[in-house]
Protein backbone atom coordinates (compact mmCIF):
# COMPACT_ATOMS: atom_id res chain seq x y z
CA UNK A 1 0.00 0.00 0.00
CA UNK A 2 1.47 3.14 -1.01
CA UNK A 3 0.88 5.77 1.86
CA UNK A 4 2.38 8.77 -0.23
CA UNK A 5 -0.84 8.21 -2.84
CA UNK A 6 -3.93 10.12 -2.97
CA UNK A 7 -7.51 8.24 -3.15
CA UNK A 8 -7.90 8.70 -7.27
CA UNK A 9 -4.10 7.32 -8.05
CA UNK A 10 -5.50 4.41 -5.57
CA UNK A 11 -8.51 4.20 -7.36
CA UNK A 12 -7.00 3.86 -10.67
CA UNK A 13 -5.87 0.32 -9.70
CA UNK A 14 -9.47 -0.65 -9.15
CA UNK A 15 -10.88 -2.70 -12.48
CA UNK A 16 -13.63 -4.62 -11.13
CA UNK A 17 -15.56 -5.35 -7.51
CA UNK A 18 -13.31 -7.82 -6.47
CA UNK A 19 -9.81 -5.07 -6.08
CA UNK A 20 -12.41 -2.38 -4.43
CA UNK A 21 -12.96 -4.67 -1.83
CA UNK A 22 -9.51 -5.63 -0.89
CA UNK A 23 -8.28 -2.14 -1.65
CA UNK A 24 -10.89 -0.90 0.76
CA UNK A 25 -10.17 -3.26 3.43
CA UNK A 26 -6.02 -2.86 3.02
CA UNK A 27 -6.63 1.26 3.03
CA UNK A 28 -8.63 1.37 6.10
CA UNK A 29 -6.42 -0.85 7.60
CA UNK A 30 -2.85 0.53 6.45
CA UNK A 31 -4.36 3.92 7.69
CA UNK A 32 -2.97 4.96 11.33
CA UNK A 33 -6.16 5.75 12.13
CA UNK A 34 -6.28 6.60 16.26
CA UNK A 35 -6.88 3.36 18.82
CA UNK A 36 -7.19 0.83 16.17
CA UNK A 37 -4.67 -1.66 14.36
CA UNK A 38 -2.24 -0.63 11.24
CA UNK A 39 1.60 -1.33 10.43
CA UNK A 40 2.77 0.41 13.61
CA UNK A 41 0.15 -0.77 16.17
CA UNK A 42 -1.33 -4.25 17.31
CA UNK A 43 -3.70 -5.11 19.65
CA UNK A 44 -3.36 -8.51 21.59
CA UNK A 45 -4.43 -11.24 19.61
CA UNK A 46 -4.28 -9.25 15.90
CA UNK A 47 -1.68 -6.88 13.96
CA UNK A 48 -1.81 -5.43 10.33
CA UNK A 49 -0.67 -8.84 8.65
CA UNK A 50 -4.39 -10.31 9.92
CA UNK A 51 -6.40 -7.45 8.31
CA UNK A 52 -4.12 -7.38 5.20
CA UNK A 53 -4.78 -11.55 4.79
CA UNK A 54 -8.56 -11.53 5.73
CA UNK A 55 -8.78 -8.66 2.94
CA UNK A 56 -7.46 -11.11 0.61
CA UNK A 57 -9.52 -14.25 1.78
CA UNK A 58 -13.05 -12.20 1.51
CA UNK A 59 -12.34 -9.95 -1.56
CA UNK A 60 -13.23 -12.30 -4.04
CA UNK A 61 -16.31 -13.75 -2.17
CA UNK A 62 -18.20 -10.28 -1.45
CA UNK A 63 -16.73 -9.10 -4.90
CA UNK A 64 -18.11 -11.88 -6.85
CA UNK A 65 -20.28 -11.52 -9.88
CA UNK A 66 -21.55 -15.24 -8.87
CA UNK A 67 -25.49 -14.68 -8.50
CA UNK A 68 -26.36 -18.03 -7.12
CA UNK A 69 -24.15 -17.13 -4.33
CA UNK A 70 -27.20 -14.96 -1.69
CA UNK A 71 -25.95 -12.54 1.05
CA UNK A 72 -26.30 -15.13 3.73
CA UNK A 73 -23.98 -17.40 1.71
CA UNK A 74 -21.21 -14.21 1.26
CA UNK A 75 -21.11 -13.31 4.80
CA UNK A 76 -20.88 -16.63 6.02
CA UNK A 77 -18.42 -17.84 3.57
CA UNK A 78 -16.55 -14.79 4.18
CA UNK A 79 -16.19 -15.23 7.93
CA UNK A 80 -15.33 -18.70 7.51
CA UNK A 81 -12.52 -18.07 5.33
CA UNK A 82 -11.20 -15.31 7.19
CA UNK A 83 -11.20 -17.69 10.52
CA UNK A 84 -9.05 -20.01 8.17
CA UNK A 85 -5.93 -17.53 8.48
CA UNK A 86 -6.14 -15.67 11.98
CA UNK A 87 -8.68 -16.38 15.03
CA UNK A 88 -9.06 -12.63 15.58
CA UNK A 89 -12.75 -10.95 14.85
CA UNK A 90 -10.80 -8.41 12.07
CA UNK A 91 -13.49 -7.90 9.73
CA UNK A 92 -16.78 -9.49 10.76
CA UNK A 93 -18.41 -5.61 10.71
CA UNK A 94 -16.79 -5.11 7.38
CA UNK A 95 -18.35 -8.25 5.72
CA UNK A 96 -21.98 -7.47 7.20
CA UNK A 97 -21.66 -3.84 5.75
CA UNK A 98 -19.90 -4.71 2.24
CA UNK A 99 -21.73 -7.52 1.17
CA UNK A 100 -25.20 -5.75 0.15
CA UNK A 101 -23.25 -2.87 -1.14
CA UNK A 102 -21.44 -4.86 -3.56
CA UNK A 103 -24.63 -6.74 -4.65
CA UNK A 104 -25.68 -3.23 -5.72
CA UNK A 105 -24.69 -0.98 -7.87
CA UNK A 106 -26.91 1.61 -6.70
CA UNK A 107 -29.61 2.37 -3.85
CA UNK A 108 -32.40 1.38 -5.84
CA UNK A 109 -30.71 -2.04 -6.16
CA UNK A 110 -29.34 -1.92 -2.49
CA UNK A 111 -33.26 -2.06 -1.87
CA UNK A 112 -33.92 -5.15 -3.76
CA UNK A 113 -31.18 -6.95 -2.24
CA UNK A 114 -31.99 -5.79 1.29
CA UNK A 115 -35.66 -6.49 0.23
CA UNK A 116 -34.69 -10.29 -0.62
CA UNK A 117 -32.54 -11.57 2.04
CA UNK A 118 -34.29 -14.64 2.86
CA UNK A 119 -34.83 -16.67 6.21
CA UNK A 120 -32.30 -18.85 5.70
CA UNK A 121 -30.14 -15.89 5.17
CA UNK A 122 -30.79 -14.67 8.19
CA UNK A 123 -29.54 -18.16 9.74
CA UNK A 124 -26.27 -18.30 7.79
CA UNK A 125 -25.72 -14.28 8.94
CA UNK A 126 -26.08 -15.29 12.82
CA UNK A 127 -24.23 -18.26 11.75
CA UNK A 128 -21.70 -16.22 11.03
CA UNK A 129 -22.09 -14.22 14.24
CA UNK A 130 -21.60 -16.50 16.34
CA UNK A 131 -18.49 -17.93 14.45
CA UNK A 132 -17.04 -14.54 14.66
CA UNK A 133 -17.82 -13.82 18.16
CA UNK A 134 -17.98 -10.44 17.86
CA UNK A 135 -16.99 -8.09 21.41
CA UNK A 136 -19.49 -6.67 23.34
CA UNK A 137 -22.21 -9.25 22.27
CA UNK A 138 -24.74 -10.27 25.03
CA UNK A 139 -27.92 -12.59 24.75
CA UNK A 140 -30.04 -9.72 25.12
CA UNK A 141 -29.28 -8.09 21.93
CA UNK A 142 -31.07 -10.41 19.79
CA UNK A 143 -33.98 -12.08 20.77
CA UNK A 144 -34.23 -15.96 22.40
CA UNK A 145 -35.27 -17.83 19.44
CA UNK A 146 -31.98 -15.70 17.54
CA UNK A 147 -29.62 -16.16 20.30
CA UNK A 148 -26.14 -15.87 18.22
CA UNK A 149 -24.81 -18.60 21.24
CA UNK A 150 -27.47 -21.63 20.21
CA UNK A 151 -26.42 -24.23 18.24
CA UNK A 152 -29.82 -24.87 17.12
CA UNK A 153 -30.18 -22.86 13.54
CA UNK A 154 -33.72 -22.18 12.66
CA UNK A 155 -34.88 -19.70 9.73
CA UNK A 156 -34.35 -16.12 10.98
CA UNK A 157 -35.74 -13.02 9.85
CA UNK A 158 -32.91 -10.86 9.56
CA UNK A 159 -34.45 -7.40 9.15
CA UNK A 160 -36.40 -7.94 12.01
CA UNK A 161 -33.44 -9.15 14.45
CA UNK A 162 -31.29 -5.92 13.21
CA UNK A 163 -34.29 -3.49 14.32
CA UNK A 164 -34.51 -5.19 17.26
CA UNK A 165 -30.96 -3.74 17.82
CA UNK A 166 -30.47 -1.14 15.98
CA UNK A 167 -30.71 0.95 19.05
CA UNK A 168 -27.41 -0.55 20.21
CA UNK A 169 -25.61 -1.20 16.79
CA UNK A 170 -24.99 0.83 14.04
CA UNK A 171 -24.46 -1.56 11.73
CA UNK A 172 -28.01 -2.93 12.41
CA UNK A 173 -29.32 0.45 11.97
CA UNK A 174 -28.17 0.03 8.05
CA UNK A 175 -29.92 -3.26 8.01
CA UNK A 176 -32.95 -1.92 9.37
CA UNK A 177 -33.17 1.52 7.32
CA UNK A 178 -31.91 0.47 3.69
CA UNK A 179 -28.49 2.19 4.67
CA UNK A 180 -29.67 5.77 5.24
CA UNK A 181 -27.79 6.68 7.91
CA UNK A 182 -24.48 4.81 6.15
CA UNK A 183 -24.95 7.36 2.83
CA UNK A 184 -26.52 10.82 4.54
CA UNK A 185 -23.82 10.67 7.43
CA UNK A 186 -20.69 8.66 6.96
CA UNK A 187 -20.22 8.41 2.74
CA UNK A 188 -20.12 12.17 2.49
CA UNK A 189 -17.57 12.75 5.11
CA UNK A 190 -15.29 9.66 4.11
CA UNK A 191 -15.68 11.25 0.32
CA UNK A 192 -14.77 14.91 1.38
CA UNK A 193 -11.89 13.87 3.01
CA UNK A 194 -10.59 11.19 0.27
CA UNK A 195 -11.60 13.94 -2.44
CA UNK A 196 -8.69 16.24 -1.37
CA UNK A 197 -5.32 15.61 -2.71
CA UNK A 198 -3.64 14.00 0.35
CA UNK A 199 -1.96 11.15 1.00
CA UNK A 200 -5.37 8.80 1.80
CA UNK A 201 -4.27 7.56 5.10
CA UNK A 202 -4.17 11.10 5.69
CA UNK A 203 -7.55 11.95 4.37
CA UNK A 204 -9.01 8.30 6.33
CA UNK A 205 -8.00 9.74 9.66
CA UNK A 206 -9.19 13.10 9.32
CA UNK A 207 -12.46 11.28 8.47
CA UNK A 208 -12.30 8.75 11.28
CA UNK A 209 -12.21 11.69 13.60
CA UNK A 210 -15.06 13.71 12.16
CA UNK A 211 -17.38 10.81 12.40
CA UNK A 212 -15.94 10.04 16.08
CA UNK A 213 -16.91 13.82 16.95
CA UNK A 214 -20.45 13.44 15.52
CA UNK A 215 -21.29 9.92 16.47
CA UNK A 216 -20.91 7.61 19.28
CA UNK A 217 -18.92 4.15 18.36
CA UNK A 218 -21.77 1.58 19.22
CA UNK A 219 -18.87 -1.03 19.52
CA UNK A 220 -17.02 1.27 22.56
CA UNK A 221 -20.67 1.80 23.77
CA UNK A 222 -21.39 -2.35 23.47
CA UNK A 223 -17.72 -3.12 25.45
CA UNK A 224 -17.56 -0.13 27.74
CA UNK A 225 -21.19 1.53 28.55
CA UNK A 226 -22.97 4.44 27.01
CA UNK A 227 -21.28 7.17 29.34
CA UNK A 228 -17.77 5.72 28.23
CA UNK A 229 -19.38 6.17 24.57
CA UNK A 230 -20.11 9.82 25.14
CA UNK A 231 -16.74 10.77 26.38
CA UNK A 232 -15.06 9.44 23.67
CA UNK A 233 -17.14 11.25 21.01
CA UNK A 234 -16.57 14.50 23.27
CA UNK A 235 -12.60 13.31 23.15
CA UNK A 236 -12.92 13.35 19.55
CA UNK A 237 -14.84 16.46 19.49
CA UNK A 238 -11.82 18.22 21.39
CA UNK A 239 -9.11 16.53 19.40
CA UNK A 240 -10.57 17.45 16.36
CA UNK A 241 -10.90 21.06 17.27
CA UNK A 242 -7.19 21.55 18.33
CA UNK A 243 -6.26 19.58 15.22
CA UNK A 244 -2.46 18.99 16.74
CA UNK A 245 0.20 16.11 16.06
CA UNK A 246 0.23 15.77 20.41
CA UNK A 247 -3.58 15.83 20.86
CA UNK A 248 -4.09 12.85 18.52
CA UNK A 249 -1.28 11.52 20.17
CA UNK A 250 -2.89 11.60 23.16
CA UNK A 251 -6.11 11.17 22.26
CA UNK A 252 -4.65 7.52 20.66
CA UNK A 253 -3.04 6.34 24.14
CA UNK A 254 -6.48 7.26 25.87
CA UNK A 255 -8.14 4.92 23.45
CA UNK A 256 -5.45 1.95 23.44
CA UNK A 257 -6.00 2.34 27.22
CA UNK A 258 -7.79 -0.48 29.51
CA UNK A 259 -6.69 -3.31 27.34
CA UNK A 260 -7.99 -1.42 23.90
CA UNK A 261 -11.48 -1.83 25.24
CA UNK A 262 -12.22 1.63 23.43
CA UNK A 263 -11.43 0.34 20.31
CA UNK A 264 -13.78 1.69 17.64
CA UNK A 265 -13.94 -0.42 15.62
CA UNK A 266 -17.88 0.10 14.19
CA UNK A 267 -16.17 3.48 12.43
CA UNK A 268 -13.37 1.44 11.30
CA UNK A 269 -16.33 -0.64 9.98
CA UNK A 270 -18.31 1.94 8.43
CA UNK A 271 -15.19 3.91 6.45
CA UNK A 272 -13.98 0.63 5.19
CA UNK A 273 -17.55 -0.06 3.31
CA UNK A 274 -17.52 3.72 2.25
CA UNK A 275 -14.00 3.45 0.82
CA UNK A 276 -15.60 0.29 -1.06
CA UNK A 277 -18.50 2.30 -2.40
CA UNK A 278 -16.13 5.43 -3.26
CA UNK A 279 -13.67 3.42 -4.97
CA UNK A 280 -16.48 2.19 -7.29
CA UNK A 281 -18.51 6.01 -7.81
CA UNK A 282 -17.43 7.96 -10.40
CA UNK A 283 -15.28 11.54 -10.30
CA UNK A 284 -13.90 10.98 -6.54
Amino acid sequence: MMSGESFSLVKRRVSNRVDAVRIACELEAYAPKLGNVHPTARFDDCDYRDFVMAASEVAPILGCDDRSLTLGDRVLLAVERTRMVTAANVNLGIILLIAPLAMADDLQTLEIVLASITADDGRKVFEAIRLASPGGMKREDVAAEQDVQSTHWQPIDLIAAMKQAADRDRIAIQYAANFGDFFENVVPIVREEVSRQIPVSSAIVSAQLRLMARDIDSLIARKCGSEMAAETRRRAADCLASDTAQSRATFDAWLRADGNRRNPGTTADLIAAALFWLLREPNV
